[in-house]
């Protein structure tokens, strides 16, 4: 899922609704969309020695990407483990809540997107060049796409209501209750 369908999908949730979706650079494997102060913005999820981890927050991490946010969640609701988006100097850091995990499956995948993820699911990668299809769909299934496919056509990102901030990613960090 691309950064601009994540903005739509949370265009119309409240702060504090997320959705953990594939990075768009190939030096990840995730990032993390998030709602703030009425905008989206965007994270990596740093996979770093078998941990996930927000960049150099080496002190909140866990083995799996579900622990990672089961515990983001865990600590958002109760206060035990303040995250922060780290901004410009000047803006200050800003609190990061991620209390309302939304499905980036609202959106119904396509018939092609489900065969293609049953296809990877049951041969190998480097074989996907010796299968008996059109060159079309030999690239298809060799483009590097983790879970999900694009879901915003060009037109739809013209119309969309959500202004994300600047489309840069940014930093989230986290400090333990009663530090700064």
């Amino acid at each position: 899922m691309s950064g601009e369908a994540a903005e739509k999908i949370l265009s119309n949730e409240p702060d504090g609704s997320f959705i953990v979706r594939d990075s768009s650079d190939d030096h990840y494997i995730f990032s993390l969309s998030f709602r703030l102060n009425s905008c989206v913005r965007h994270v990596r999820i740093e996979h770093d020695q078998g941990n996930f981890s927000f960049g150099s927050c080496t002190k909140f991490k866990s083995h799996t990407i579900v622990d990672f946010i089961e515990n983001a969640v865990e600590h958002s609701r109760s206060g035990r483990y303040l995250f922060f988006l780290h901004r410009r100097p000047v803006l200050g850091p800003m609190r990061v809540q991620l209390l309302h995990p939304v499905s980036r499956f609202k959106q119904v995948q396509s018939l092609q997107h489900i065969c293609r993820f049953i296809i990877l699911k049951m041969v190998r990668k480097d074989l996907i060049a010796t299968l008996p299809l059109p060159r079309r769909l030999i690239d298809y299934l060799s483009t590097p796409h983790y879970y999900s496919e694009q879901l915003i056509e060009q037109e739809e990102r013209a119309e969309s209501p959500v202004s994300s901030s600047t489309g840069e990613l940014e930093k989230i960090c986290f400090t333990p209750q009663g530090l700064s």
